[in-house]
């Protein structure tokens, strides 16, 4: 397999997390396990709210929820996902909402696959949830 087409099976960016580690400073916590950590903690909320901007017909909340993801997803490398959400803050920009519920299922079908990549990546498999 090329190395562009297994990158293309990947929803994260390793490049993006490489250069975190970067900033990685000696004796400090591991800085992808943070980012990465938080942005596991709080993807499922932004996606949530998508949803419900959604199902309330709400094309502004829509454009802020869709954002907050699409920025939040980039800084840890998770660019399928980044590009569904910038899909959706389009949407949510234009006041056009057709097809934005199908986007929202394809965002946490990716959320899903991301999450699965970054936890082996950050080396921490799920712990149950413990934090809900």
């Amino acid at each position: 397999m090329s190395k562009e087409a297994e990158e293309s099976t990947d929803s994260i960016d390793r490049s993006v997390l490489a250069n975190l580690r970067e900033l990685q400073n000696d004796g400090e916590p591991d800085i992808v396990a943070e980012v990465g950590g938080l942005f596991l903690k709080h993807a499922p909320q932004k996606i949530a709210a998508i949803k419900n901007a959604i199902e309330a017909g709400d094309a502004k909340a829509l454009h802020v929820s869709a954002h907050n993801l699409k920025s939040s997803s980039l800084y840890v490398g998770a660019t399928k996902l980044s590009a569904i959400s910038k899909e959706l803050e389009f949407m949510g920009r234009s006041g056009q909402l057709e097809g934005a519920h199908e986007k929202a299922i394809l965002a946490q079908i990716e959320f899903e696959r991301t999450k699965k990549e970054l936890e082996i990546e950050i080396g921490r498999p799920e712990q149950g949830n413990k934090d809900k």
